[in-house]
């Protein structure tokens, strides 16, 4: 319970009350959907991963391994096979990695070092994904995977925001909260072709989107607050 406790310590009301209301929407909407467990804990994963992550907790990249696994199996049963390499092949190794590098960059009263990127820089992320998403998609095409377009813009600009996660930069979750508009309506897609589970992860993505804008000037607070620590 100390422990509990002292994980809290740092955040605000609001901060509590968004990360209690995001489960229990969630929790609320599986039950009237009532769909399967594997999708409760799947959505939930995700919520816990990104509202710690928003934070600048180490325990979200924990949740993000979780996740990705889970999620990798829901896309393969419909055939995004993108968004199934990406988590497989991607996102868990880096959310692995992530753990080692944020806990080796850390000032001493714990808060992780997180940085903002340069114009340059950005103009180089952008270049790289647009070559990214191209040549992505071809390969999908010939794989004969479902919304190839979507799905390789998805996991393309996913990609380059997970390197930008492990970095630490805080422009990440502006990509992110590009990532989950892009989810939403590819979701939307999944969920006309007759896919109904699909409204519960629409769901969960809308509730990304919101968590990422909350991550993206949260980060750009404490980049500020420990760039000199």
């Amino acid at each position: 319970m100390n422990a509990i406790k002292e994980f809290f310590s740092d955040w605000s009301w609001n901060e509590k009350a968004w990360l209690a209301f995001v489960l229990i929407v969630q929790t609320v909407a599986w039950l009237i959907h009532n769909d399967t467990l594997f999708v409760l804990i799947m959505t939930l994963t995700s919520s816990l991963n990104l509202v710690f992550g928003a934070k600048g907790k180490v325990a979200g990249l924990y949740f993000a391994i979780i996740n990705s696994v889970l999620y990798s199996i829901q896309c393969y049963g419909i055939q995004l096979y993108g968004e199934v390499m990406y988590n497989v092949l991607y996102s868990i190794p880096i959310s692995a990695i992530a753990i080692y590098t944020w806990k080796k960059n850390m000032t001493q009263s714990g808060e992780v070092k997180f940085r903002s990127m340069t114009p340059k820089m950005m103009m180089i992320a952008t270049a790289i994904t647009a070559v990214g998403v191209w040549a992505y998609m071809l390969l999908l095409q010939s794989m004969g995977g479902n919304l190839p377009f979507m799905d390789s813009l998805t996991t393309v600009v996913a990609v380059v925001a997970s390197m930008l996660y492990l970095l630490r930069f805080s422009e990440q979750w502006a990509m992110w909260a590009i990532v989950n508009i892009l989810a939403i309506a590819m979701w939307i897609m999944v969920f006309m072709q007759g896919d109904h589970s699909a409204a519960l992860i629409i769901l969960m993505k809308v509730i990304n989107l919101l968590n990422s804008l909350y991550g993206f000037f949260n980060w750009r607070k404490i980049s500020r607050k420990t760039a000199n620590a």
